[in-house]
């Protein structure tokens, strides 16, 4: 697959420990409802732009797969994977949207608030896992909103983007103004 924009990598360090830890691409956890199939869609579609601009997406409803067996899971190590991908990727986008956000999401949302780190490492984000929240429901509108708790705010940085698509192609054209607005929050944050 050939990237939209050039891929966003860390420079290589000369610390053999950062090496060991340090993947060379930004990895981005996607946090969000994921038990219907619109919401699966959601998080596929939004995924497929992310890894366009080159990051490793960490995609929950995929990863939690691995823990499938004799046809159930094991929540324990569902649990402590969504636990590991939230705190210890580099950026969690998180889907907020309905009249109230997903409780495993904010969850997930809470425990990267409070792992996050400044770093002043050039080629690094700022703020490790730099925290992104995105709502897409129409009735959004942040000076009344009353629809997200306000621990959200806690968040690096919240996008409002209403979706308006009533066609597959309208669809196509929002997840990758979606995705572009992401990256540039992510870029953004870069230390240069």
């Amino acid at each position: 697959m050939t990237s939209k924009f050039a891929t966003i990598e860390r420079p290589k360090t000369e610390k053999k420990e950062d090496k060991k830890r340090m993947p060379n691409k930004i990895t981005v956890y996607l946090a969000g409802p994921l038990f219907g199939i619109a919401d699966r869609h959601h998080n596929l579609l939004l995924a497929r732009e992310l890894e366009q601009f080159g990051f490793e997406v960490i995609l929950p409803q995929k990863e939690a797969l691995k823990f499938f067996k004799d046809g159930k899971f094991d929540l324990k190590a569902v649990c402590k994977n969504c636990f590991e991908g939230a705190t210890k990727s580099d950026v969690v986008v998180a889907n907020i949207d309905g009249p109230s956000a997903d409780d495993g999401t904010a969850i997930e949302v809470g425990m990267a608030i409070s792992k996050q780190k400044n770093q002043t490492f050039p080629g690094r984000l700022r703020t490790n896992p730099l925290v992104i929240c995105v709502r897409t429901d129409f009735r959004t509108a942040s000076d009344r909103e009353v629809g997200i708790n306000a621990m959200f705010r806690l968040a690096n940085k919240i996008i409002e983007k209403p979706a308006y698509a009533n066609s597959l192609e309208d669809v196509e054209k929002f997840y990758e103004m979606l995705a572009y607005e992401i990256y540039q929050n992510i870029v953004s944050q870069l230390i240069i």
